[in-house]
């Protein structure tokens, strides 16, 4: 077991926290990123207690460099309780476990416990923020995938929508009849979801078609 924290007081108190426990062996606890991966590439710890805030190195980048260069290394991801913006990037970056630096003594030995087995841990409060994540993250992915299924044609007219044109003023602008323009608006609202000008517009300033 290595820790790995900036913080003096609670890196040595969660050293003696775990040093009671006959089923845990603390290797090392140290305060940078340095420090972490020479011990990771020495020792092989099995699980690494990691601190997303580090003085010279981003925690992130250390979990990413432990994870492809030690892979059997298990990594739990600290953080403060408001700084769950990394959560999901730790969990991609593979991470085994996700802790608040608020986290108790009795949660801190069960996910270290259940990391070293081979499962994965999460704190209950972090569970609802990561799925608002990942459907967030869903939701975009699946407005880009929906939007590169328009037509170069079908571009032109969402942009022009949201420059204020009406049909008739887009058929003159593109030289095409105010009946194909009428079946350009219906396709392009129906692959993005949309039912009206203003979401057109909105969608195309989302998505950079017109600038303000």
């Amino acid at each position: 077991m290595l820790i790995v924290d900036d913080f003096p007081l609670l890196r040595h108190g969660l050293k003696a926290l775990l040093s009671e426990h006959a089923d845990i062996t603390v290797v090392g606890e140290v305060s940078t990123a340095g420090e972490a991966l020479s011990i990771a590439e020495q020792l092989r710890p099995a699980v690494m207690l990691l601190d997303m805030d580090l003085p010279d190195m981003d925690g992130l980048e250390v979990l990413a460099h432990v994870r492809e260069r030690h892979p059997q290394v298990k990594v739990i991801a600290m953080a403060g309780p408001d700084d769950d913006s990394c959560l999901t990037e730790a969990v991609k970056k593979g991470a085994s476990g996700y802790l608040l630096k608020t986290a108790s003594a009795p949660l801190i030995l069960a996910a270290i416990r259940t990391v070293a087995q081979g499962d994965t841990w999460l704190q209950r409060e972090m569970t609802g923020k990561l799925f608002e994540e990942f459907n967030r993250l869903a939701d975009v992915r699946r407005e880009e995938n929906t939007g590169s299924s328009l037509t170069q044609r079908e571009v032109e007219v969402l942009s022009l929508i949201a420059q204020g044109l009406k049909n008739r003023d887009i058929a003159e602008k593109l030289y095409i009849s105010p009946r194909t323009v009428k079946v350009h608006v219906s396709n392009l609202f129906r692959k993005l979801g949309l039912s009206d000008r203003v979401q057109a517009t909105r969608y195309a300033i989302r998505h950079r078609l017109i600038t303000l």
